[in-house]
């Protein structure tokens, strides 16, 4: 491979369809594990072993100022706004930033917050009734998330509608490396929602209540900026990430199959498989971005100090290296867990809250025997993989 000079690496985007990114893989896996890539001037990493290599090994950077090409495309306001985020923090800043909210992501402190997840969803899900149109996106896999995250920080109407509002701007980053316009945008969107949380961070320190941001709040270990910046990241990737697990389960579950069948009407929601096999096939999280901090040799690729790979972890969850019937919905499996929520020091903190968020939701939708009723229509962000749309009605009240 020969590199190019960083400084004049503009617009790099992710370079397959967001709507199906699946054949793209495909093709580009039967090059290697490892492969480059000019559009989005980074090296692709395909391969179920070699993608735990980097989320779980030594010489790698989640930092965007460590990549060639992301630094060269980061002005001071977008860089900024990385500093205090435990998604692109390092060693000991990223295991400070992760202990403040370790102990109440824990499986066994979500359990307990089971009644309150059903309370929302039965809410949110009972809202509509039998017959009515309706979008399972706009109407319930968003809202019911942001309602969950809203009622654990104790956020009002005014500041989740922000939340939601804003997010989009912020997840687009996600889709390119290098392009101004879109990081820009998402560093002032990042600034509103610092704006609106900072105030309410600051009340929370001297006025102790009993939810998650007052919790955050406490620790005095964190500056007032990380702890708004941290309940960011809980509120956007909270609802966001679940949101279209939510939305992409439920188009696989109620699309009919060669044979007219659905997979909705032979499945228990309950089913904890379930649940790990629509990670694997349909996690929202394309793809993660990290640097080299040293030279490595990976899957037969030479990846130098400075150059930054693309995790796909959408690509190494069907690994048929690793899974038999890659691309095959299967409740049977055995074997490792899926990618979907990282590995290593970076496994995502929520991933218990959103497990049982997706079941409680799954059950409460598909007790309403749900039907399409018009064409799916996705995000164009090819990062988070999610649908804009899904129509829809219930059969049942």
């Amino acid at each position: 491979m020969t590199t190019t000079d960083a400084g004049g690496l503009t617009g790099a985007r992710l370079p397959w369809d967001a709507a199906d990114p699946y054949p793209f893989y495909e093709a580009r896996r039967a090059e290697g594990d490892v492969v480059w890539d000019d559009t989005a001037q980074a090296w692709l990493v395909l391969g179920f072993e070699v993608s735990r290599q980097v989320l779980g090994g030594p010489g790698w950077s989640s930092d965007p100022m460590a990549g060639q090409v992301a630094r060269a495309s980061m002005d001071a306001f977008a860089a900024e706004f990385t500093k205090s985020s435990m998604l692109f923090a390092d060693g000991p800043d990223h295991q400070r930033l992760r202990d403040s909210v370790r102990d109440v992501f824990t499986r066994s402190y979500v359990t307990g917050l089971t009644a309150g997840v059903e309370g929302i969803a039965a809410a949110v899900v009972g809202h509509h009734p039998a017959g009515a149109e309706l979008d399972l996106m706009s109407d319930i896999a968003l809202p019911l998330p942001l309602a969950v995250i809203g009622e654990w920080l104790d956020l009002g109407p005014e500041t989740l509608q922000l939340v939601r509002d804003m997010s989009p701007v912020i997840i687009r980053t996600l889709g390119t490396l290098a392009d101004p316009a879109e990081i820009s945008a998402g560093a002032t969107a990042s600034a509103t929602l610092m704006s609106e949380f900072l105030p309410l961070v600051a009340d929370r320190r001297t006025h102790q209540g009993d939810d998650l941001l007052s919790f955050i709040a406490a620790d005095h270990a964190l500056l007032l900026e990380e702890v708004a910046m941290t309940a960011i990241l809980v509120a956007v990737a909270g609802h966001e990430t679940t949101a279209n697990l939510l939305g992409t389960g439920l188009v696989r579950l109620l699309t009919p199959g060669a044979d007219g069948t659905r997979p909705a009407d032979a499945i228990d929601p309950a089913d904890p498989a379930l649940v790990t096999e629509l990670l694997r096939l349909d996690g929202p999280v394309q793809s993660t971005v990290r640097a080299a901090t040293t030279d490595h040799r990976l899957g037969g690729a030479h990846i130098r100090a400075g150059e930054s790979v693309l995790v796909v972890i959408a690509a190494a969850n069907r690994d048929p290296a690793v899974f038999e019937d890659p691309a095959g919905f299967r409740l049977d499996r055995t074997g490792p867990s899926p990618l979907s929520f990282g590995y290593g020091a970076h496994y995502c903190l929520g991933a218990a809250l959103a497990q049982l968020e997706l079941t409680v939701a799954l059950r409460e939708v598909l007790g309403r025997e749900p039907v399409l009723t018009g064409p799916v229509r996705w995000r164009d962000t090819a990062a988070i993989r999610g649908p804009a749309a899904l129509p829809a009605t219930f059969r049942a009240d």
